[in-house]
């Protein structure tokens, strides 16, 4: 995931590897493939995937399993994108840290961009959401998860996310397929409770669209 701002020294605490996240009750890339495979109707094989916020490849990994093969990944963590590296999936990795660089990838040539957490503020902004736009083809799917988190900036970020998602469909650009809302998203990391039975957690929401295609003259 994204490290930025002042919610990095957070993401640090936290354990590294992959186990040890999933141990944390880490489930969302679990919940945005399952709802992304929901709409998607292509082969696998020949789709080539966007992976924003790829961190160290958890939504790659999860996919592969799917018969997905082609995988782009961008983040804003070195670090995030060296663990990316060492899983083998990737065909190209990127470093950006959207907002003030731009998503360095072609136009229309992706058939799936995914966006499993960053969607908050102080990570990628929400003004980003266009260039996830600008790099899918017409057709293809874009599907963007995140923590609903109760505390006022995030609630504020969700209402501007909200926002610029409504205007981008009103402006024809793309269809809203879902906005499936999960319960047991994540877990809560600011709650030190150990016992997955009694763990707390935060409920998520993941969205699907499909981008329109050019209109005819």
């Amino acid at each position: 995931m994204f490290a930025m701002s002042d919610t990095t020294v957070r993401i640090k605490a936290l354990p590294h590897s992959n186990n040890d996240i999933l141990t944390l009750g880490y489930r969302a890339h679990e919940h945005a493939v399952t709802v992304l495979m929901q709409h998607f109707t292509g082969d696998p094989s020949q789709t080539r995937v966007l992976d924003v916020a790829c961190g160290s490849g958890l939504v790659a990994k999860t996919m592969v399993e799917l018969g997905f093969g082609q995988f782009v990944g961008v983040d804003a963590s070195e670090g995030m994108l060296k663990e990316a590296e060492l899983t083998g999936l990737y065909q190209d990795l990127h470093h950006a840290i959207l907002g003030t660089q731009a998503l360095s990838v072609e136009r229309e040539w992706f058939d799936v961009v995914t966006v499993v957490g960053g969607l908050y503020p102080g990570f990628i902004p929400v003004s980003a959401v266009r260039e996830f736009y600008e790099a899918t083809k017409p057709g293809g799917l874009v599907c963007m998860s995140r923590g609903n988190y109760p505390r006022p900036e995030y609630i504020s970020y969700d209402e501007a996310l909200e926002e610029t998602l409504a205007e981008m469909e009103t402006e024809g650009l793309w269809t809203r397929l879902t906005a499936t809302k999960v319960q047991r998203y994540v877990a809560d990391h600011l709650c030190e409770e150990e016992d997955p039975d009694r763990r707390e957690y935060i409920p998520g929401t993941i969205y699907v669209f499909k981008k329109s295609q050019p209109r005819s003259h």
